[in-house]
């Protein structure tokens, strides 16, 4: 099973997006790979399409909501995003993954109560 593929976008004649439409729909695709990519092995033998699809979700939020510049010429690096997306990305992806880990470790012997 492989990573959920976002379908192609058909425009309606006469629509006219937004600047963070027209964002989301350039790099949609991009990002749902860049952060599939990024995720531990074991989720790319058999991906969760609906995880990835929850932590790009969850991208697009935290850069909307950390003041993403729509209108302004973004900086293009990695993966054709732009810096601001990888960097939520990125933040999205570690904790994600630091969630993962407070579950499945055992507690610590130095957070145990004193008997």
């Amino acid at each position: 099973m492989s990573v959920t593929m976002i379908t192609a976008h058909r425009p309606r004649p006469g629509r006219r997006y937004s600047p963070a439409e027209e964002l989301f729909l350039a790099h949609q695709q991009q990002l749902l790979e860049f952060i599939a990519d990024r995720l531990p092995v074991d989720y790319r033998s058999s991906p969760d399409p609906h995880l990835v699809e929850d932590l790009v979700q969850d991208a697009w939020v935290e850069a909307l909501a950390g003041g993403l510049d729509t209108a302004g010429e973004e900086q293009v690096v990695e993966a054709g995003l732009p810096q601001v997306l990888q960097e939520a990305a990125r933040a999205v992806i570690y904790r994600h993954l630091k969630g993962l880990l407070a579950e499945t470790s055992p507690p610590s012997k130095a957070l145990a109560p004193a008997a």
